[in-house]
């Protein structure tokens, strides 16, 4: 067992650190503030090789593995601890990947290239108000016509909307709809890389609104009303009535990476608050002679190297079953270790937020001292993007002793 990078994973690091540090880092209280264009820093990311990182190269991609986009989703979010810039990268290495995977020849060779070019948006179109974790409860409806599907229905907490509308050439969303009667549940879900511009034209068939959020404020989440969106038949991705699978394992892909991401969030946390803790005196001595700030520093960075480890693994079996096709791993595999991966690192980088927010007093609640920032993006993932915690266990649970734990 191997812990080391090879001498390609080493530089690949190298030329990320210096792209976040061009692109990224300068600007990222600007841009969770409103004030710095989301757009800029996808332009900067697609310049480095970072925009769509895991899409192939005959798409003009990459083709970076999972492993090497969880390196690179640590970093940018050590640049970027607000999450916003590292929440559009995860998506634009997980989405586009499952288009990849499961679209059509034409809709590949038509939107991939756009995204890995920075010019196009690809995100996931999954909650609807009466609950975000039943993706089989879908009541959004997919009617097949002559010319292809429309989509009728409202999806909330759409990230990327206005940036998809914002890019020169557009984007979509990978949407879950229903083809099938409601209580088939599960077995009657479709996806369609429903595209709300396309070729620089605003489509024609949905409204949304952005929503206010506390924290993340780089990338905006909105509240999507499809009212007869046109989507051509070879935007459909993945069988009919055989969507509820690929979406599963796209969620399971974007896991491992919310989990990178969250671990750059937290060791940014703890390198900020390793300066304070060693400045800040109290009673005539800093505040980290006093075991009760020493002790859970230490306790914070050891569950950080763990949290890394596992995340890693997440990342790493990704590459073994969908990269490799190696004997021995199944869906399950990826599916328990995305959900561990998120699990451990969101909850983790949530705490260390709150400890180190403690550690620098009343301060840290205005908006000068930017630590509170960094909490509110990990607070996202927390409370439920891509699953809440008890859904994390759920998944854990299931994967590893079945669905009797239902």
């Amino acid at each position: 067992m191997d812990f080391a990078l090879s001498p390609e994973e080493r530089l690949f690091l190298e030329n990320v650190r210096s792209a976040v540090e061009r692109h990224v880092a300068p600007h990222w209280v600007d841009l969770d503030s409103g004030r710095y264009p989301l757009e800029r820093v996808i332009a900067g990311l697609a310049q480095s090789g970072l925009a769509g990182f895991t899409i192939g190269e005959e798409y003009g991609g990459q083709g970076g593995s999972f492993l090497m986009a969880a390196l690179a989703a640590e970093e940018i979010a050590y640049g970027d601890p607000s999450m916003s810039s590292a929440v559009y990268f995860l998506l634009e290495c997980t989405w586009p990947y499952m288009v990849q995977l499961y679209g059509s020849d034409e809709a590949k060779r038509q939107v991939l290239p756009e995204v890995a070019a920075g010019r196009a948006f690809i995100g996931i179109a999954s909650t609807e108000p009466h609950g975000g974790s039943d993706v089989a409860g879908t009541t959004t409806l997919a009617r097949e016509g002559s010319d292809g599907w429309r989509l009728y229905g409202e999806k909330s907490m759409v990230t990327g909307v206005s940036t998809a509308l914002g890019l020169p050439y557009g984007g979509g969303f990978v949407t879950v709809a229903r083809t099938g009667p409601q209580e088939d549940r599960h077995r009657a879900i479709t996806l369609f890389l429903a595209m709300v511009k396309e070729g620089g034209e605003v489509r024609a068939g949905f409204r949304h609104r952005d929503h206010e959020e506390l924290g993340r404020g780089g990338i905006p989440t909105a509240y999507l009303y499809l009212e007869g969106l046109e989507v051509p038949r070879q935007h459909v991705v993945g069988p009919l009535n055989g969507g509820f699978k690929v979406a599963m394992e796209g969620f399971n892909l974007a896991r491992a990476i919310i989990g990178a991401a969250s671990i750059g969030v937290a060791r940014w946390l703890l390198d900020r608050a390793r300066e304070w803790v060693k400045e800040r005196k109290v009673f005539d001595r800093p505040i980290a002679a006093y075991q009760g700030v020493s002790f859970k520093y230490a306790e914070l960075y050891a569950r950080l190297e763990a949290t890394r480890l596992a995340v890693y693994r997440a990342a790493w079996l990704a590459d073994k079953y969908y990269r490799e096709a190696a004997p021995g791993y199944t869906v399950h595999d990826v599916a328990a270790a995305g959900a561990v991966a998120k699990y451990l690192a969101v909850g983790l980088a949530v705490e260390v937020g709150l400890e180190v927010m403690k550690w620098f007093g009343g301060a840290s609640y205005f908006r000068e001292l930017p630590v509170n920032r960094a909490l509110l993006g990990a607070l996202s993932y927390y409370v439920g993007a891509e699953g809440a915690e008890n859904i994390m266990k759920l998944i854990i649970a299931r994967n590893l002793l079945g669905r009797e734990v239902d």
